[in-house]
């Protein structure tokens, strides 16, 4: 899964980074990770669509962001060189590292400076969720030639990406969308909260990426509840049931 981070999982420089690995060798040791590269062996063409399927997600997630920033007024994304289809614009190194060994981790958030946005906290909320909705939509997109019968002609290998394209878009599509910060679905709720309430919710902030990372380790069930159930169900339906 894809989390969106400033500067790392928890925002600071070597100890949270610290924390990150020890947790993550902990669960890893005991099995408690299912990473994709110790799967790479007995399922290669799995291994594949699942890099496949996230740098494409990373790269279309983060160009939408700074590129709706844009057209909302703010072009810091674009002067940084974030609105762009080239993947490592938008790969982090970390972020990458952790998304091989354990299945999980981050691209490098697209800058957006609030007090430049036409609309205020309504165009934060849009810019937001334009990612999430763009993993969505190439979910779509990628499900059609399955979904029209193409697969017979493109070969299992061929299928198996596309479906992995499907799956891992939407587990990022719904995943970025939890209302925890720094996630997407926390920049929708901070457009929607009454003033006050919502300067209440920016001090929280700084708490989120801790609190996803204790969902995450002590607390998977939930969040598979909250994104996994609802991503596969999703993908069967849009596969039509080829899955």
């Amino acid at each position: 899964m894809i989390a969106r981070g400033a500067g790392g999982p928890f925002g600071g420089p070597q100890g949270p980074y610290l924390f990150v690995l020890i947790l993550l060798l902990l669960a890893f040791l005991t099995g408690g990770l299912a990473s994709p590269i110790r799967n790479a062996a007995n399922d290669p063409i799995g291994f594949v669509g699942f890099i496949v399927a996230i740098v494409l997600g990373i790269t279309v997630h983060e160009f939408m962001h700074a590129y709706t920033a844009h057209r909302l007024g703010d072009d810091t994304g674009r002067l940084m060189g974030r609105m762009s289809l080239n993947p490592m614009a938008h790969l982090d190194i970390f972020g990458s590292f952790l998304l091989v060994i354990a299945g999980f981790g981050y691209g490098k958030p697209v800058p957006v400076n609030e007090a430049r946005l036409r609309g205020g906290r309504t165009s934060w909320a849009l810019v937001a969720v334009a990612g999430p909705l763009t993993n969505l939509a190439l979910a779509l997109l990628c499900a059609l030639p399955i979904r029209l019968g193409a697969h017979d002609l493109l070969g299992g290998d061929y299928f198996a990406i596309l479906g992995a394209i499907v799956f891992y878009n939407l587990v990022l599509c719904f995943f970025n969308l939890v209302p925890i910060p720094p996630l997407d679905g926390s920049r929708v709720v901070y457009a929607l909260l009454p003033p006050q309430q919502a300067y209440t919710w920016r001090t929280f902030e700084a708490y989120g990426p801790i609190i996803l990372m204790l969902i995450f380790f002590f607390a998977f069930r939930i969040l598979a509840a909250i994104v996994f159930t609802p991503a596969n169900a999703l993908t069967v339906f849009l596969l039509g049931g080829r899955i």
